[in-house]
């Protein structure tokens, strides 16, 4: 049948298994391939097995087809190509109109266009797109492109590693029981200063592992009491053969230092505890114990050739308060390892300024003398701006943020040309994000003039929105209905003199959903579609994966500093759809602890797969090795693989038998083996104890 306007176009699907349609599109895109591009032959076949690509039929004939991608939250046009016996007859509208309504919940469609191409800007229009920006384009001759935008009427968004603010103090046995096991107890109130706000503000209590040392001398309930409240704060670790050498050397000198007296059980149960947290470099111990503080903590001064030793500081509480603001400044300008990774980021200093000249921008026209007065200036801002290093040494990156009132600037922000250079620089710009909600101002501010292309590119992709030339993000600590959420970022856009955010609508689609949560983050939209899922995990997966428990070898540097994951299961029914928010449960182990809720990640996508195909496209994401994917798939052949990103570790975790006092007023799954589904009111009780600083 010739065409003709009234023959019946008919869009479907092309599916994975059909190599006809799937060739005859190939050789009609072969066609078009000075217009097009060259789309090699296995990605239309990807595209198929993935659903993305649809064909315009006429009697069963090829009369056209679209290969598209659905990356973030919109449709992205690859192909859109018509036979050219039927073109100016709406089958490129019927193509456009299908993929739309397919995915009418994703914010729209782009589509990118060389300009030279004749008649261009009609053909776009006509479809219904309109201009959103230029661009050049990735070939030799770098054309002159327009983006092109078909939005699909939902509200619409404008179109160091961190400094730490708080000082890890490890605390002894008797300081956990004050806080924990016996608050009532009149000798606790000499502990409650590390509650007081002033202090809880700037201080991060953790609990070394060599509390379990010590805890044979008291009765096995009071063992199982202080295992539980240990669990509740962060138990940081460093090498057991290191803790085992300090611990030789501690005994060692205490026994020189006073050779007719016997170490007693608590005795060891002190020196084990000091040696395991100078080993997980924490650098003050806090204690009551007078013995300790005025016999063991002068003899350490004298270990000269045992840094981790004679840097430790072993006070009380009370003169923790009084030494906070010298002790915290000399902590930070230590050199800390970021997430686990080969690279550690330090305070830059007086004697910083050669290594910060290594990011002079001489490309973009900047001068030394330039560079010099920015240094210059941030110097006279205390502790403002930080080195970032790989393993070799090398300066890799800085980075700068001041407070500005509810404002964090970042005059200084630079990465050097790597090939860590982009993940590097979305994990500096996402730290940024979590420096502010730290300091609880909701507005990020970048205002380095000489952002690097891998700046550029890593700030569009972590939801920074760039106007009038100078990058924003919008940190927005709240959860609450659409509404309250568009009324905080209204505020925050207030502190810039920007207009009102849009309005969000109850039961937002969770696609939508999911990507204002991203740009907003920390926001989370309560009355949205969006649904929450509890996943067990094991430590020994998570702690690579996630960071959470921390271990002792180095994390990859993608996983490490990475913003997107991929946690394996077997190919088993499940509740778990996409979009959707995962809490991750830890589960229990006699080396790390008891069952806790550790964090939440936005799931965006599942994949299924037989364990060779998932493996081969997401071994980078992962931690998964082939041999476990093939066991996760088990008999069935085929696996899983969750993609999640946005991943938020809690400031504390939630045990278990904490989750179990919400259920006392909230519905929720009694037990977490499979994915389950989580009430959205369950999620957010499970998600504020998470988070709170209160113990």
């Amino acid at each position: 049948m010739s065409p003709s306007t009234s023959a019946k176009v008919v869009i479907q699907v092309v599916s994975g298994t059909d190599t006809e349609t799937i060739e005859r599109a190939v050789e009609l895109g072969n066609t078009a391939r000075k217009t097009l591009g060259l789309l090699p032959r296995a990605a239309y076949f990807d595209a198929a097995q993935r659903g993305w690509l649809l064909a315009a039929l006429d009697e069963g004939k090829m009369i056209g087809y679209t290969v598209f991608r659905l990356p973030r939250n919109e449709v992205t046009l690859v192909h859109l190509c018509v036979a050219k016996d039927y073109r100016h007859r709406g089958v490129a509208q019927h193509l456009v109109n299908e993929v739309s309504r397919r995915h009418q919940a994703r914010l729209g469609v782009r589509a990118k266009c060389r300009d030279d191409y004749a008649d261009i800007q009609r053909v776009w229009r006509g479809l219904g797109f309109e201009h959103l920006g230029r661009a050049r384009g990735r070939g030799e001759d770098q054309a002159a492109m327009t983006v092109w935008w078909l939005d699909h009427g939902h509200a619409n968004l404008f179109t160091p590693l961190e400094e730490p603010t708080e000082l890890a103090v490890a605390i002894d046995v008797n300081i956990l029981m004050d806080l924990r096991t016996r608050k009532d107890h009149p000798q606790a109130d000499r502990s409650q200063v590390l509650l007081a706000p002033d202090v809880a503000d700037r201080i991060e209590k953790v609990v070394p592992h060599g509390l379990e040392r010590d805890l044979d001398r008291h009765p096995a309930a009071l063992r199982g009491r202080l295992v539980d409240a240990a669990a509740r704060y962060r138990r940081p670790h460093g090498s057991p053969k290191r803790a085992e050498e300090l611990y030789e050397i501690l005994r060692a000198t205490v026994r020189s230092a006073e050779p007719d007296r016997e170490l007693t059980p608590q005795d060891i149960g002190d020196l084990w505890q000091l040696a395991e947290t100078a080993a997980a470099r924490i650098r003050v111990f806090l204690t009551w114990d007078e013995r300790l503080r005025t016999k063991v903590a002068p003899l350490l001064a004298q270990l000269n050739q045992v840094p981790e030793l004679t840097g430790l500081r072993v006070i009380d509480p009370d003169h923790l308060v009084i030494q906070l603001d010298e002790l915290a400044h000399a902590v930070a300008y230590r050199p800390q390892v970021i997430a686990g990774s080969s690279f550690s980021t330090e305070l830059a200093n007086a004697q910083s300024e050669a290594a910060l000249m290594a990011f002079l921008d001489r490309a973009a026209g900047e001068t030394r003398q330039e560079l010099k007065a920015r240094l210059q200036a941030l110097a006279r801002s205390p502790r403002s701006h930080s080195i970032v290093r790989a393993g070799n040494d090398k300066p890799v990156g800085c980075y700068a943020s001041v407070l500005d009132g509810h404002v964090l600037r970042a005059p200084l922000l630079r990465v050097q040309d790597n090939a860590d250079a982009d993940t590097m620089a979305r994990y500096l710009l996402w730290m940024l994000r979590v420096t502010a909600r730290d300091e609880n101002v909701s507005v990020v501010r970048i205002e380095d003039p000489y952002l690097s292309p891998a700046i550029e590119r890593a700030a569009s992709h972590e939801g920074y929105q760039r106007i009038d030339g100078v990058w924003h993000s919008w940190v927005i600590q709240a959860a609450g209905t659409g509404a309250q959420i568009s009324a905080a970022v209204s505020s925050a856009h207030a502190l810039v003199d920007l207009e009102p955010a849009a309005l969000l609508p109850p039961h937002l689609a969770p696609e939508s959903a999911a990507q204002y949560e991203r740009t907003w983050w920390p926001a989370k939209i309560t009355d949205s579609d969006l649904a929450h899922f509890a996943v067990a995990i094991q430590p020994r997966w998570s702690a690579e994966l996630l960071g959470e428990p921390p271990i002792l070898t180095e994390r990859s540097t993608r996983l490490a500093l990475g913003r997107e994951h991929v946690y394996y299961r077997g190919n088993h029914p499940s509740v778990l759809k996409a979009p959707g928010r995962v809490l991750w449960y830890l589960t229990q182990d006699s080396n790390t602890g008891p069952a806790r809720f550790i964090g939440t990640s936005l799931l965006d996508a599942i994949e299924f797969g037989a364990p060779e195909e998932l493996h081969a496209q997401f071994a980078h994401y992962g931690v998964f090795t082939l041999s476990d994917v093939r066991g996760a798939a088990g008999e069935r052949g085929s696996a899983q693989a969750l993609r999640v990103s946005y991943t938020e570790l809690f400031r504390r975790p939630v045990l278990w038998s904490e989750y179990l006092d919400i259920l006392k007023s909230l519905e929720g799954p009694k037990r977490i083996q499979g994915p389950v589904r989580v009430p959205p009111a369950t999620f957010a009780a499970i998600y504020a104890a998470g988070n709170t600083t209160k113990r």
